[in-house]
């Protein structure tokens, strides 16, 4: 009993913390990760309250639709005569393109864009190279803007190295890279490894690709055109491979005989030497699947010139993270494309997604007071804050849950490939608390999200957008984005009636923010997986009520509560950029703090050479390098010392809960070592240490490496790695911060030059 109920809670209230990536090997699940939604990562900031310092209006979900608004206007209505039971018109949702479509500065020029850099070609006898272009002054760059070069640099390794088959994974080298290696050597097919950093495909690839989007809308060149395309052609054959509208997949790749050979270009895997598990699946239809390479139907040539046939597969256990990547880029990049069938292709996957999730329904809450009792102390471990006149969670008697159901081997002859009509309203399981079988019902519900196993209704991800604020902004950020694609009603209705009317959606996600743990104890990636979508949400939106509820809780919520100590340049940018001046009350704080650490931003190599700010190092790509506190700390700035936790913090990173007399044990993803006198130990119990970590967030160029330094640790001092430049990542992480710079004018800098053909000499 005392097991399943921890998973119980764990897995209902998501609010444990987990890792965000899939990997490339089956491992055992923990209490939080039973859920297959990357649970822990987009509980971090889902329950809290706003900032008094902002008018949030408390009756905001009121003033949308529903509610007491609803039953004011039909009063009003019957005083004037009408008919009290006459329809109430739905609020407008205005919706715009995110980006406006630039025009080509190189049209008519007889100047050709192109858009890898330093990339050479034979043309006509002539020898050319893709080159930085002034398009005002009408000549080549010979000293482009740093920050400009950095990023054409980032995105030519990205596209050359990082990018299997459009997907953007990291590398793994066979020999040390060590800082200062040139391309030629590391990039050398004697050097690669594989791409095993594989299995959060779905959501980097997608911020690759907003990075893509960023650039073309800043140059709006035709090469950058085509280059953006090609990325998002990429981002929806993810969905295209599964065979099931809607349905995304972590990675795919080809699964060769042993022995076949190796190829940088593509994401292989071979038979008897890689661990499968059911969530690797042969793509239903490789031959009619577009945009494939063509070895998945092919082969693959060794260098005797012997044809290796292989299986496509796909990596499936999509989550909730993974999912935020094509929801933040393919809405950005809709209205910029101009290929209708790929439109068509997004519209038809995205607005599946969304009516591919299941309903589900906890009722009668409040027949079980110590029930709510016990989930609210289990909220609390993080220091649970609510403001006056946030939303009283306590009083919820039914909550609501969607779900995304699993396709596999117990369920595939029976799993509804279509793609439902309609969002679905009517539950697809009810759990009731007042019933004799609630214990067993949740059992069982707990049971199906356990991702590693493997039952007809096992249950991929989901959303509880009656209590996480996050989740209640993903699904109004999913039906407007289908409105804005389609204009059909039934998103429209979904959102105002259903999300906003009856869940209350517009006052739990002004309840975002509340939930937060220690630094030490604390996941950061639930951050980045909740401000990028709705991120792009505030982008999505026309001017309206909903717009400003959710301007002030990305303010109040994301930045006041969470992001405004984490040193997040991503997070900064977009805050300064996106909201109005009388909202982000912080903007210029936010925006001097992004511009100023976004010029050290780049490869990490310097500070393991002994040369942390040397501006070549940055220009190298980023890999794992081994760092040690001592390294750090003698690199940083005044004032920045390590510390160990509070008593209070460690209080809060080890607290346990009980729930209906039940120990649920500690559920926070608080982890210890065993002592070993290092002077950066701190000993939190008798015998068991944590690490020292910095009292405030180090400059970037001294952080640890990481596929998306975003979601990570900024206080983190020090990262081991299994030889220098073991792993290579692809870099979005400072293309999308920096392009994004651009896009709102904070960097003028490098404005109007592109990348085009430059004669350099002559060739044969």
């Amino acid at each position: 009993m005392e097991s399943w109920m921890r998973v119980v809670s764990g897995v209902i209230l998501a609010t444990a913390l987990v890792s965000c990536g899939g990997g490339d090997k089956k491992t055992l699940p923990d209490a939080g990760d039973l859920a297959g939604a990357d649970t822990r990562t987009d509980a971090v900031g889902d329950i809290g309250n706003p900032d008094a310092a902002v008018d949030v209006a408390g009756d905001s979900a009121g003033d949308l639709a529903g509610g007491d608004a609803a039953n004011d206007l039909l009063a009003d209505a019957s005083a004037d005569g009408t008919e009290p039971d006459a329809v109430i018109p739905l609020p407008p949702l205005p919706t715009q393109p995110p980006l406006p479509t630039p025009a080509d500065p190189l049209e008519g020029s007889g100047v050709e864009s192109c858009s890898l850099f330093q990339e050479e070609r034979c043309e006509g006898g002539n020898l050319q190279k893709c080159d930085v272009y002034d398009t005002a002054d009408k000549q080549f760059v010979d000293a482009p803007d740093p920050l400009l070069k950095r990023a054409y640099l980032f995105d030519r390794w990205r596209d050359l190295y990082n990018s299997p088959d459009g997907q953007a994974v990291d590398r793994d080298f066979t020999v040390p890279v060590p800082p200062g290696t040139p391309e030629a050597e590391w990039s050398a097919a004697s050097s690669f490894s594989g791409y095993w950093g594989s299995g959060d495909g779905g959501i980097w690839t997608g911020w690759s690709t907003v990075a893509s989007i960023l650039r073309y809308a800043q140059t709006g060149t035709q090469a950058d055109y085509l280059r953006m395309e090609q990325q998002v052609r990429d981002l929806v054959t993810m969905f295209d491979v599964t065979g099931v509208p809607g349905y995304l997949c972590r990675y795919h790749f080809l699964l060769l005989p042993e022995g076949a050979p190796n190829d940088p270009q593509h994401i292989l895997r071979w038979e008897n030497s890689t661990e499968l598990s059911h969530h690797d699946r042969a793509v239903a239809d490789p031959e009619n699947t577009p945009n494939l390479p063509k070895i998945y139907t092919e082969g693959i040539k060794d260098q005797d010139g012997k044809v290796w046939k292989g299986k496509p597969m796909w990596h499936g256990r999509p989550s909730i993270d993974q999912n935020t990547g094509p929801m933040t880029a393919l809405p950005m990049a809709y209205s910029l494309l101009k290929d209708e069938e790929l439109k068509e292709r997004i519209v038809h996957h995205m607005t599946c997604y969304l009516k591919r999730l299941k309903r589900v329904e906890l009722i009668n809450l409040q027949s079980n007071p110590e029930l709510i009792e016990g989930l609210m102390a289990y909220f609390s471990v993080g220091e649970l804050s609510f403001d006056p006149g946030d939303i009283d969670l306590t009083k919820l008697d039914r909550i609501v849950g969607y779900v995304h159901v699993q396709i596999n081997t117990k369920n595939e002859a029976t799993f509804d490939k279509t793609c439902p009509d309609h969002v679905a309203m009517e539950p697809w399981r009810v759990i009731d608390a007042a019933s004799d079988t609630f214990f067993g019902d949740m059992l069982t519900l707990v049971m199906d999200m356990d991702t590693d196993a493997e039952n007809p209704n096992q249950i991929d991800h989901y959303y509880w957008p009656s209590i996480r604020g996050g989740d209640a902004m993903h699904l109004m950020h999913l039906a407007t984005m289908a409105y804005y694609f389609t204009g059909d009603e039934q998103y429209r209705e979904f959102l105002y009636d259903e999300l906003i009317g009856n869940i209350d959606t517009v006052e739990v996600v002004h309840t975002a923010g509340a939930f937060n743990l220690p630094k030490y104890c604390k996941k950061y990636f639930g951050d980045q997986i909740t401000f990028g979508p709705w991120w792009d949400f505030l982008q999505l939106l026309g001017d309206c009520d909903l717009r400003t509820q959710m301007q002030k809780a990305f303010h109040s919520e994301m930045w006041d509560k969470l992001v405004k100590v984490a040193g997040n340049v991503d997070f900064n940018l977009m805050y300064a950029g996106e909201l109005p001046q009388d909202i982000a009350v912080d903007r210029e704080q936010a925006l001097a703090y992004g511009l100023g650490q976004l010029a050290w931003m780049g490869g990490n190599g310097g500070l393991p050479a002994g040369s942390p700010e040397d501006p070549a190092l940055l220009d190298e790509p980023r890999r794992s390098y081994t760092t040690t506190p001592e390294m750090i700390l003698a690199a940083t700035p005044d004032g920045l010392e390590a510390e160990c936790p509070t008593q209070h913090e460690v209080d809060i990173c080890t607290a346990k809960v009980e729930v209906m007399g039940i120990d649920l044990g500690n559920l926070t993803g608080w982890s210890t070592f065993a002592c070993t006198g290092s002077e950066y130990e701190c000993e939190v119990s008798p015998g068991q240490c944590v690490m020292k970590q910095a009292s405030g967030p180090l400059p970037v160029h001294l952080r640890n490496h990481t596929d998306y330094l975003w979601q990570r640790n900024p206080f983190e001092l020090g990262s081991g790695a299994g030889f220098p430049g073991q792993r290579q990542f692809a870099g979005s992480d400072y293309s999308v911060p920096y392009w994004n710079a651009r896009r709102y004018g904070f960097v003028q800098e490098g404005a109007g030059q592109v990348l085009a053909w430059r004669n350099t000499g002559k060739c044969e």
